[in-house]
Formats: structure tokens, C-alpha cells, sequence
């Protein structure tokens, strides 16, 4: 009788390694949101920021690579097409973009709002994948730390899906990582992000 013992190691990537559409962005440590003992989960990040050109909806003008967080309509009466919904309950925390993303697209559907940071990250199909997000404020910071090993960044200001009140959400500026608030009408740049 002949045994035979199969052996099968797990592949380990490391950050700025490409896979599953993008490149490896950061992983997962424990406390976070995602991490498994044993196992090796992380953010996977687009290879480049969402760069389309389209008029906007709102103000008519042509924009290439910029997104708002939604748009600058006020609430009017008879009117339910606005920006200003409070989610209120989006993380800042790591694992919490895919579930911002989700809420955010609640308010904001991307039939409505096609050009929303949300919207484009959502829509985003890099390596045939449909489970891209806009990243939190944490995740998008692991973006802005680990950049060199990405790749492709702009220096140039990034959405999270982190909002801070009705009228604005965080972001990052990747010139100098410092960490900001905005009104969600501004337009910035988008790197959609995804779990392995």
C-alpha cells in the first residue's frame, strides 16, 4: 500500500503585489475588521484612480477624474432629490468602507447619482470584479501609507466614504497624507478599493 500525503502552502502577498484586479494595499493586522487567524485577508486597491469624463447632472460642466460625494442641490420643498441626507451612521474604521459604500448608495442610488464617489467606485470592474467600494477613512489612509507600493496616485485630494456630518465627509490630500473634512459638493479623486 502506497500513502500519499498532499502538502499545500498558502500563497502570502505582500503590499504593492498584484491581485485580484489591483494591488495588494494592506493587511489585514488583528483588531481589524476582516483579519482571520491563520489566514491572510487584506485591501486590495484599483491600479488607478476612477478616471472618466462626463457633465455633471448638477452644474453642466465637463469634469475628468474628479467625483463629488453627492451633489450641491439643498433641500426644497417637494423635493427629494438633494445632497444633504445624513447617513450618520458610516465607520471610519478599517473594514468599514464596503458597508459605508452600501449606505451611502441607499441615499444616493447610482441611477440618480451615476458620478458620486460612491457610485464610481461602486461601478468600478477592475479584473472582472464587482465588489469594489470607496474606501473609509482608515482604509484610505493605509492608501496613502503604502502609495509608493501601489502605484498611480495623484497628488491630489481622495474621498473616503467616512462622512463627518449631513454636508461633508473625510478625506485624505496625497501630497502630505494630512486628513480633512469637506463639503460633499467638491470634487475630488477616487481609488476604488476591495477585500481578499
Amino acid at each position: 500500500m502506497i500513502s500519499v500525503t498532499a502538502s499545500v502552502s498558502a500563497i502570502t502577498y505582500n503590499i504593492g503585489d498584484t491581485y485580484g484586479g489591483g494591488k495588494v494595499a494592506y493587511i489585514f493586522q488583528p483588531g481589524d475588521s476582516g483579519y482571520v487567524e491563520g489566514q491572510q485577508h487584506g485591501l486590495i486597491a484599483a491600479e488607478a484612480d476612477v478616471s472618466s469624463e462626463y457633465k455633471d447632472g448638477w452644474d453642466n460642466d465637463t469634469h475628468t477624474g474628479v467625483y463629488v460625494w453627492s451633489t450641491g442641490q439643498y433641500k426644497k420643498t417637494g423635493n427629494n432629490d438633494y445632497a444633504y441626507h445624513e447617513i450618520t451612521t458610516t465607520g471610519t474604521a478599517i473594514g468599514d468602507g464596503a458597508d459605508n459604500t452600501r449606505k451611502i448608495l441607499a441615499e444616493y442610488p447610482v441611477a440618480t447619482y451615476p458620478n458620486s464617489a460612491a457610485a464610481v467606485a461602486h461601478e468600478y470592474r477592475g479584473g472582472g470584479y464587482s465588489d469594489w467600494f470607496l474606501p473609509s477613512m482608515n482604509e484610505l489612509k493605509q492608501l496613502y501609507l503604502n502609495k509608493g507600493l501601489i502605484g498611480g496616485f495623484a497628488d491630489f485630494i481622495y474621498w473616503s466614504s467616512s462622512e463627518m456630518s449631513s454636508s461633508a465627509a473625510w478625506y485624505y490630500i496625497f501630497v502630505n497624507g494630512l486628513l480633512g473634512d469637506s463639503v460633499k459638493s467638491y470634487y475630488k479623486r477616487v481609488r476604488p478599493v476591495r477585500v481578499f
